[in-house]
């Protein structure tokens, strides 16, 4: 199986890389498997302007043409995602955070379910917990099933024994998760994955909203159109039910916020 290692750090060398190399050995003693690594530094990928284009219209109305779209066909041809960025001020480096953002309406329309990801981080001190997070959030968010995260503590200076035992702990554990992951993915392939509760309103959300803004975001009603979930899917009863009182819930709490509820509207005239 291939996975492809995307490194955010400005310096192709270090914590990081080393860091992703262990994992990768760590990783071959388990499986077969095919890395490939991508560093943002050596990427061409512009600052993204915020124009909204990608949300509304589609990705296909950005205006910047770079590597942005390279990036996302390898991580399609790839069954595995490893995204590696360092600990800079309390969360992900700037080359990061600007890949993430140029793929953000993929938090929208998200485009890799049924692949997984692990996400790893080193931090000369604090940040780790925050930096993993955010790395999790987001990649959960384009539809990866994050199945790890591994953070590592690399101090400028020597590591004592126990450190280095805690580190190498650390990422045999984060490994062996990843790889039961890869290797379960791999044999449901055929099959239709089950869809828990959390997942099916989260999709049942973004379907309802997009319908009721589809003049804003054609983009979004076109990808939610008809669908019956991101990918063929087992939706267990109970799950339906109790997606369907919830979404009426969450959907009445933003009834300030999305426009094009009449009932709403008429509701609020009435009691006016």
């Amino acid at each position: 199986m291939k996975i492809l290692t995307i490194i955010g750090s400005p310096r192709k060398k270090g914590n990081s890389y080393q860091a992703a190399k262990e994992l990768e050995e760590e990783m071959k003693r388990r499986g077969d498997y095919d890395f490939e690594y991508l560093f943002l530094k050596d990427t061409n990928l512009e600052i993204c302007r915020g124009c909204f284009n990608c949300f509304a219209k589609g990705i296909k109305f950005c205006p910047l043409k770079d590597d942005r779209e390279m990036i996302e066909n390898k991580m399609k041809e790839a069954e595995g995602l490893i995204l590696v960025s360092p600990v800079y001020a309390i969360t992900v480096t700037a080359l990061m955070k600007n890949f993430i953002d140029r793929l953000a309406y993929l938090c929208h329309r998200p485009a890799y379910h049924g692949k997984n990801a692990l996400v790893l981080s080193t931090t000369g001190g604090i940040g780790l917990k925050e930096t993993l997070n955010y790395m999790e959030m987001i990649t959960g968010a384009w539809g990866y099933k994050v199945t790890g995260k591994c953070g590592l503590i690399t101090a400028p200076w020597p590591a004592t024994t126990v450190l280095k035992n805690k580190n190498t702990n650390t990422l045999e554990k984060s490994a062996s998760k990843f790889d039961k992951s890869l290797k379960s993915m791999n044999k449901e392939k055929t099959g239709e994955m089950k869809v828990g509760f959390k997942n099916y309103l989260n999709f049942k959300i973004f379907q309802k909203v997009t319908d009721n803004v589809k003049e804003y975001m054609p983009a979004d009603y076109q990808y939610y159109q008809g669908k019956k979930y991101y990918q063929p899917a087992q939706i267990g009863i109970f799950t339906k039910i109790l997606t369907e009182i919830m979404l009426n819930v969450v959907i009445f709490m933003m009834r300030d916020m999305v426009p094009g509820d009449e009932k709403i509207e008429k509701k609020q005239k009435v009691v006016e």
